[in-house]
């Protein structure tokens, strides 16, 4: 059973990239780690399917995962 959840996101902005589940680091980018490690971070938080499903209207502030203000659906943007 998968415990934790790795957020991957934009250092100057962010927002969520990437989602895998368990503990990962940047070697799951493989050969191109180096290269992200120089836009992204990440997070590593206890799995909740709540961010799966709504990644988009979160945000990673001062090292925490938080909802953003003001989300418009995808289909009125």
């Amino acid at each position: 059973m998968v415990t934790k959840l790795t957020v991957f996101y934009n250092k100057r902005t962010g927002s969520i990239k990437e989602l895998c589940g368990g503990e990962q680091d940047m070697e799951w980018f493989g050969e191109e780690a180096q290269d992200y490690e120089l836009i992204l971070d990440y997070l590593i938080v206890d799995f909740d399917q709540y961010i799966i499903e709504n990644f988009k209207q979160l945000q990673v502030i001062d090292g925490s995962l938080k909802i953003i203000d003001n989300v418009i659906p995808e289909k009125y943007t």
